[in-house]
Formats: structure tokens, C-alpha cells, sequence
């Protein structure tokens, strides 16, 4: 028989054996993908190959195993948990010979095993045919397609693979006379675990499929779901009674109250797998404000400036934050329109109050005589002066300071000239370690300070951060280190942000790994990310934490949620930091914040990309450094734990021993 039997397998060494002794007699060539277990599988004589992962990988990963090693093209992969009727496989065999189609896959239908005494669950179950069946499918097609998704480390993988073969015309078919049994047997609570474990797995799924499973995007429901916990409590604990009395019949209502149940810790899982990776929030992005403020801004370009004005002061009322000191400005420049200064100039401090760095606003609050505008927010002095000084203005984030390193040295280079770079208080160590040859701090003002500025004798002005010439970035499409050099007018030799910390922070740094014991080179460091975007899961830093062959550092923030088995560092100067992620072997964190930091040292990296936040403008942290740092790996969230700890691994020293 030309056929190869799969069976992934993980601490169940007592099925899997009569798994595999039930399919003895078909002579298929069998293997079993041990995943790690606890104690080793033993299986009687040679009825089958095992092959083992030395540690748990998933179901998923089980099965690629499997697949590769499968010395034919017909393969069935069935669980450790299911015995196969005598009959199954040649039933199988003989539909899919029937069709003789490659992307076609046939599977048995299951049911308990009627030596089993059946549980409320299991009926409940058999009702609504909650089971993984045993499938048959060609080898050389799922493999074309890249096999299962090894990412899918809980739940769902089969689905997973369905869905993205039948984007290819794939099609599955049920052979109903092809009968398998499911030996494990299953209570309420064992099928609430499974429940939410598919739920967790079905926001990746999501993720890949958005057209699958729309009720993971309904936050409302996911959040009215949370407040129906305690009726979903007691609808198990309903149930949890009956299978303790050994009741074998189903009450009326039986089948709704599980549906219900079902959902619950299904939606359940959803919310928490989003909490995880920082996917809940209160209040959501709304297309209705967007187009709102679209065709509140055309009716400003036409003119129909009362209109325009009631559609803006809407927008501010809505929940879309982002939009609100955009309004702000607009409706200043409406009532400007309109002759009401005092009204526009309350407008424009309101905008600036809410994003200091709007420097269109905080230009409708000034002018200079000292100054001209040569373009948006690039300032020469008025009055011809013997000698140069320029000042570079860049307030943050820590994004936007790191990508300006290169920028002012190339200013540096064109104006061979003094060159001051003017940020906040927060970020002027970290400034202070690029080219500039002075840093000053200031918190972003209302009104730009000209009389300071030119009693300090510079020539040349630049307000250059990206956020802060908006609609002139979002209309360049330009990175937001190429628009930084675009304003300044200069050309740049590298993306690729690179300094030194000072002696101080060095002592800092040495001082931190003596706290906590530890050596140069001989550990890891992640971050947290800065809490506002989605992330990798945080369980999955735990585990990660837990299962390296090193110690973890990881940065954040005292907000953040403390991941055991880590040494946490918090609040930290920028360029401690830096030096910390200098002496690691490894960086691991979120395309933002302190990954930024990462790009400047010569470590090792790896940063998580949320694939539902790209921006076609600030295309992220990988595209600045390609070409000046090349060993950096991008993923996006859903990455399983086995696919980072296996590439970390893979750049520690293999004779490593570090006492953890």
C-alpha cells in the first residue's frame, strides 16, 4: 500500500499505541511525530518509525515533521487519541482513487468509542460533530503550499490549512461509511479549555482570513460576551453537575445551553489572546470620522466655511482622538476665513495643547521680521550675517531622534557651520550623543521664541519631525528620515543611526549587570514595547524567558506587567539602555520604541510587526536599516515561541553554559 500514516503525538503513550496497533494490518508506511513528550514513545516491535522533537512544538510542526519524512504521496494524518475501524483507510483510499484528484481531501467520520461510557459532553459533542477527523490528502500539493503553519501552536491548524488550500481548489470531502473512534473521553471543562484555546487561535486566524470568523473585529460583542461570564459559569457548573450524577440523558434545552457555552468561552478566548498582544481597546478607529473630516476639509477648500466648521467640531466630539488637534487647526484656519482672530487664535492653542509638535498651528500663532520662510517651516534670518549657525528643531518621539542622527550630520557637513540641535528635556542625552555640536532643551511651545533664537545668533532655522509637517509628509510619501533630510535639504550617507554612549552611561550599564549578576555577552535582552500599539503575546515572553539558555533582560516601563523569570529594567537613560543592548547576545522587541535603540548597535535582532498597522509612509523599523545593519529578522505577532527561540538559539554559542 502506497500511503503513509502520520500520527503526531505528545504525553499520550498509552493511545497512541493502540492508535498505531489498529492500523497495523493495512501495511502503510506509519510515522509517529513524537512532539516532545514528557517520557519518550515506546511502540511494540517495528510497526512504526518515531521521530522526535526534543522539545513541544505543536501539532502543527508535528505534522511537517511527518510530511517530510512520508516515503509516499498519499498520506493520512490522523490524531494519537483515534483508532481507525478495519475498514477506514481502504474506504478513504478507494474516494480518493475514485476522483484521482491531487487537490482533493477525503476524511472519515468520527465517533466515540462505544466502549467508552458517554458523557453529557460526548453526546453533545457527537451532535455537533466537534471532532478532528482523520484526512487524506496528497503530499506533494500541501507541501507546494507550505504545509501546515507551525505558528497555529494551539488550535485551529486544520482550518488554517483548509482555508488557504481552497485558495488553490482545494476540496474536502466526508466519506461517511469511513468510521473512526475517539478514545479520550471529555467533561464540560475539557471542552471549555479546547473552547477557548480555539478562540485564542482564531484571532491569527483572523488575521490571515479577515473575511473568516468577522465577530472577532465586533468589540462591542466581545466585551458584552466578558460581562456574561458569570452565566456562562453557571451554565458549566449546570452541566458539571448532571456528568457527576452519571446522568446519560439530555435534558431539554441541552443543545442551546451548549451552544452557549460553546460561544462564550470561544469569544472568551478571542478577547484574552487580543489582551495579550494589546488588541483591546475601549475605544476604536471609526471610518465614519475619517470621511467626516474629508469632506469637512473639502467643503474648507470650496469655501462653505459654516459647513465645514459644523462638520470639524463633530469630528471633535467623536471617539477618534487622532483626529481631534487636526480639527483643532482646521477650525482655526476657518474662523481666520471668517475674521474671528480671537476665536482662531483659541483654536490653534488648543491644537498645539494636544500635539505640541503641530508646527503649521504654532505658525498661524507667530511671525517673525527677524526671519523669513523660505518653505513650510524652514527659516532663514533675514538680515545677511558673517557666519553660519543652523538649528536643527526635533522634539521626539524616540523614532523620530533616532533617524534624525544621520540628518544632522549631514546639515553639519553642508553648512560647515556650528549646528545646535533643540529638543526635549527627555531625549537631550540621547541627542547629545550624535553629531550635533550643542544640544539645548525646551518643551514644545505656542510660539516660537524668535527673539531667543536670534539672540543666539543662528542663521538657519529647520522644523524637520515628520508629525509635525503632516499633510506636507503624507503627501511626499516619503520615509520619515528621508523627509527629515528632504526639509533640511540635504542628502544622507546612511539610514543607519550609529554613536557611543558617554562615560556615564557605560558606568551605568556595568553597574546594572553587576546588580543582577550578570556577564557581557551572556544574555538576552527584549522589550515591552511601548503599550500603544499590538504586540507578541506577553505569555509568549514568559515562556520564552523560561525556555532560553540564558538569562532575559527586558526593558519597559513600571506600567508594564512584570514577565517572570526576567530581569526587569525600567526608566532607564536612553543611552543605558543602549549600552545594555550592546552586551547582549540577543535583542528581541516590537517595530517601535526601544527597538529603535537596537538599530544602533551591532547586536543581533529581531523586531514584531503588526500586520494590520502598516503605514505605506512610515514603512517601519526594518526598511531604515536595510543596508546599514543586515543581521535583523522581522515577524509579524503571531509568530509561534518555537520559530524565535529556535533563530535566537541558533546565534547563541553552542558550548554556552550560563547559570540562570
Amino acid at each position: 500500500m502506497k500511503l503513509t500514516i502520520i500520527i503526531p503525538t505528545r504525553d499520550r503513550n498509552n493511545s497512541v499505541v493502540e492508535c498505531v496497533l489498529a492500523l497495523d494490518h493495512n501495511e502503510a508506511d506509519v510515522v509517529v511525530v513524537d512532539d516532545g513528550s514528557v517520557q519518550q514513545v515506546v511502540l511494540p516491535s517495528d510497526c512504526a518509525r518515531v521521530i522526535r522533537h526534543p522539545r513541544h512544538r505543536g501539532r502543527a510542526a508535528a505534522i511537517n515533521t511527518g510530511l517530510k519524512a512520508a516515503r509516499h504521496d498519499m498520506v493520512l494524518i490522523i490524531n494519537d487519541d483515534i483508532y481507525a475501524a478495519p475498514d477506514m483507510v481502504l474506504r478513504l483510499i478507494d474516494e480518493f482513487a475514485i476522483h484521482n484528484n491531487p487537490k482533493l481531501g477525503v476524511a472519515a467520520r468520527v465517533m466515540w468509542d462505544p466502549d467508552i461510557p458517554p458523557t453529557l459532553t460526548m453526546k453533545l459533542m457527537e451532535e455537533a460533530k466537534k471532532f478532528v477527523a482523520p484526512i487524506l490528502l496528497w503530499k506533494p500539493f500541501v507541501l507546494s503550499q507550505g504545509g501546515y503553519d507551525e505558528n497555529f501552536t494551539r488550535r485551529l491548524e486544520d482550518l488554517e490549512l483548509e482555508l488557504r488550500l481552497k485558495q488553490q481548489g482545494f476540496e474536502l470531502r466526508t466519506v461517511e461509511t469511513a468510521v473512526a473512534f475517539q478514545q479520550n473521553p471529555m467533561r464540560i471543562r475539557d471542552l471549555i479549555e479546547r473552547e477557548f484555546m480555539e478562540g485564542a487561535s482564531a484571532v491569527f486566524l483572523h488575521s490571515k482570513f479577515p473575511y473568516y470568523m468577522p465577530q472577532i473585529d465586533d468589540m462591542d460583542a466581545l466585551i458584552r460576551n466578558e460581562n456574561q461570564a458569570a452565566d456562562a459559569d453557571s451554565a458549566v457548573e449546570e452541566i458539571s453537575l448532571l456528568e457527576q450524577s452519571g446522568s446519560d440523558t439530555l435534558p431539554d434545552g441541552a443543545s442551546e445551553l451548549f451552544t452557549h457555552i460553546c460561544r462564550h468561552y470561544f469569544l472568551h478566548g478571542v478577547f484574552e489572546s487580543l489582551k495579550d498582544i494589546g488588541g483591546i481597546k475601549q475605544q476604536r478607529s471609526d471610518s465614519t470620522t475619517a470621511t467626516i473630516f474629508k469632506e469637512a476639509s473639502r467643503l474648507e477648500g470650496i469655501g462653505e466655511f459654516d459647513e465645514a466648521r459644523r462638520l470639524f467640531q463633530l469630528v471633535r466630539q467623536r471617539p477618534d482622538e487622532q483626529y481631534w488637534d487636526r480639527a483643532e487647526y482646521h477650525l482655526g484656519c476657518v474662523e481666520s476665513q471668517l475674521g474671528n482672530a480671537s476665536v482662531a487664535h483659541a483654536h490653534f492653542k488648543e491644537c498645539l495643547r494636544r500635539n505640541p509638535r503641530h508646527n503649521k498651528a504654532r505658525r498661524m500663532l507667530t511671525n517673525s521680521t527677524l526671519y523669513r520662510e523660505i518653505e513650510p517651516n524652514v527659516f532663514e534670518i533675514a538680515r545677511p550675517a558673517s557666519s553660519s549657525k543652523v538649528l536643527f528643531v526635533v522634539f521626539g518621539g524616540l523614532k523620530n531622534i533616532v533617524n534624525a542622527f544621520p540628518v544632522v550630520e549631514a546639515l553639519r557637513n553642508k553648512f560647515q557651520a556650528e549646528t545646535v540641535w533643540l529638543t526635549s528635556p527627555a531625549y537631550a542625552a540621547l541627542a547629545g550623543a550624535s553629531a550635533a555640536d550643542a544640544i539645548l532643551e525646551m518643551e514644545p511651545r505656542e510660539i516660537i521664541p524668535w527673539d531667543w533664537i536670534h539672540s543666539e545668533g543662528f542663521t538657519h532655522v529647520f522644523f524637520a519631525d515628520p508629525e509635525g509637517n503632516q499633510e506636507e509628509w503624507e503627501q511626499s510619501e516619503l520615509h520619515p528620515i528621508d523627509f527629515m533630510a528632504h526639509k533640511c535639504g540635504v542628502q544622507v550617507e546612511t539610514r543607519r543611526a550609529c554613536f557611543e554612549p558617554n562615560g556615564g552611561a557605560l558606568i551605568q550599564a556595568e553597574e546594572f549587570l553587576r546588580q543582577n549578576g550578570l556577564l557581557k555577552g551572556a544574555f538576552v535582552t527584549a522589550s515591552h514595547g511601548n503599550g500603544k500599539g499590538r504586540h507578541w503575546p506577553n505569555s509568549n515572553l514568559t515562556r520564552l524567558a523560561t525556555q532560553l539558555k540564558m538569562p532575559m533582560v527586558v526593558f519597559g516601563t513600571k506600567m508594564n506587567p512584570e514577565i517572570p523569570g526576567t530581569t526587569t529594567c525600567t526608566d532607564k537613560p536612553f543611552q543605558v539602555i543602549a549600552a545594555i543592548i550592546r552586551w547582549s547576545r540577543f535583542y528581541l522587541g516590537p517595530d517601535s520604541g526601544l527597538s529603535w535603540l537596537a538599530t544602533t548597535v551591532g547586536t543581533p535582532m529581531a523586531v514584531f510587526i503588526d500586520p494590520e498597522a502598516k503605514n505605506p509612509i512610515d514603512t517601519g523599523l526594518g526598511s531604515i536599516v536595510r543596508g546599514g545593519k543586515h543581521d535583523i529578522r522581522e515577524w509579524d505577532i503571531y509568530t509561534s515561541l518555537q520559530t524565535v527561540l529556535t533563530h535566537i538559539e541558533s546565534r547563541l554559542p553552542a558550548d554556552i553554559a550560563v547559570p540562570r
